[in-house]
């Protein structure tokens, strides 16, 4: 089994990927899966309709879906897993948290899923990045390929008079360039500027930007300064180091020094990032890629992509949900057969073309025929492919193997973040007091 690739390699023979059916015949009993997933109302759709077409290849099989409305965060998914698991009610397979695999995976909740993805070529035909192991077996996969993206309203770009920003990601802005065309952009209800005389902060009309501000988007900016989270075997943090120090206080000025970013907590009053982008009153939305979904769908303005400003080297993310078969399962076939047919974009292309996912399967990378199937269409802006996908070369993924991943966040850097955005605290108070806590706390205990 091939694991040295990456999503760079250039072009591939892929071997095809086998699809089980199962076909009706006199007499057959009917299986019934269930299939749990998360998400807004159009992925919700989306995915209901991808089980539909399954159901019609496959008539001995029915799909019960099990929708978690909104995009849960580790500990409310966890919290609803750990119930279905104490009173034996988990699904057979579907979406997972990638942040307690290691945990669930250690504890025998998944099926081992080596020898059907050798079986039918799947190891061959997806990215390397795709899978996920523990102790040399397959017990999971990313949903998708996400990442961090930079939107743009370019009406709002021109009426400030600042260019068009580079999509190639080797070549972007630098955080210098960027943080001023972000003082072109933001305007008080005067028409000042930050730094201008009687520069109204409170009263400000249009902001150069937002930062989703949580776990997972935090990364591809400390990357990019040379800092981090974690070391590498997961046994400290370097969240304290002078890189990772600059890398949050760069984020936090943009808050508090600079004035081009309002703080997006409760009771700021604004309307949702996504709205602000639509409506004018937001140059740049930095999110992950998976909100092209909702922006796509907009009207009254050409959407923009970017390519992320670079601090000291270009950076990327790959980030995800999982998909997973619960060990419990009774169906272990079908639910696999179910699992490789979420996973192909050939079978589920809506959830592509639409915004929502990026794929895993190799092809839709390297081959220009299958590239185009997927963003070849009016939802995906110019510079796209640039910007974002190519930028995968670069990507890295969320550390989720460190073992009590979702404590730490939780206890320790989380509250040490929200300090900083609310202006409480600098990012070297904040961060050093954290880490110093975390090594005390005896939860840097390495990787799974």
């Amino acid at each position: 089994m091939k694991r040295s690739r990456t999503i760079a390699v250039v072009a591939v023979l892929l071997m095809g990927t086998t699809f089980a059916t199962f076909a009706s015949g006199a007499g057959e009993d009917t299986t019934t899966l269930t299939y749990v997933y998360w998400g807004s109302t159009a992925e919700d759709a989306a995915i209901r309709a991808a089980l539909q077409a399954f159901e019609e290849a496959n008539p001995t099989i029915t799909v019960e879906p099990m929708y978690l409305p909104g995009d849960l965060d580790g500990s409310t998914y966890n919290a609803r897993m750990t119930t279905m698991a104490a009173s034996g009610t988990l699904p057979d397979l579907g979406y997972f948290r990638p942040e307690e695999f290691g945990n669930y995976a250690t504890n025998g909740y998944f099926m081992d899923l080596s020898d059907l993805v050798e079986r039918d070529g799947m190891d061959e035909a997806y990215l390397d990045q795709t899978w996920l192991s523990l102790n040399g077996s397959i017990y999971g996969a990313y949903t998708a390929a996400e990442c961090q993206v930079m939107w743009y309203n370019p009406e709002v770009l021109e009426a400030a008079g600042v260019p068009t920003p580079p999509t190639d990601y080797r070549n972007a802005w630098s955080w210098d360039e960027f943080v001023g065309y972000l003082r072109q952009i933001t305007v008080d209800e005067n028409d000042n500027h930050p730094g201008d005389p009687g520069f109204d902060a409170n009263n400000i009309q249009t902001y150069g930007v937002v930062y989703d501000l949580w776990t997972a988007m935090y990364y591809p900016t400390l990357w990019s300064n040379g800092g981090g989270v974690f070391t590498d075997d997961g046994t400290d943090t370097i969240i304290d180091s002078p890189e990772s120090i600059e890398a949050i206080q760069m984020l936090a000025d943009l808050i508090h020094e600079d004035q081009v970013m309002p703080y997006m907590g409760g009771g700021s009053g604004l309307p949702s990032p996504t709205a602000m982008l639509q409506n004018g009153q937001l140059g740049f939305y930095v999110t992950g890629q998976w909100t092209l979904l909702e922006l796509g769908q907009m009207q009254g303005f050409d959407l923009g992509v970017a390519a992320l400003p670079i601090i000291k080297e270009p950076a990327q993310l790959y980030v995800s949900g999982l998909n997973v078969v619960f060990d419990a399962t009774e169906h272990p076939e079908e639910a696999w057969a179910l699992q490789k047919w979420m996973m192909d974009p050939s079978r589920t292309l809506d959830l592509y073309t639409s915004g929502l996912w990026m794929p895993t399967k190799e092809s839709y990378y390297t081959d220009e025929e299958d590239l185009a199937r997927w963003l070849d269409n009016p939802v995906h802006p110019d510079g796209y492919r640039e910007a974002v996908v190519d930028s995968m070369q670069v990507a890295r993924t969320e550390p989720i193997m460190v073992r009590n991943y979702n404590q730490i966040w939780g206890d320790y850097l989380n509250p040490a973040m929200e300090s900083i955005w609310i202006g409480r605290s600098t990012a070297e108070e904040a961060l050093t007091a954290a880490a110093d806590a975390l090594r005390e706390s005896g939860l840097l205990e390495g990787l799974y």
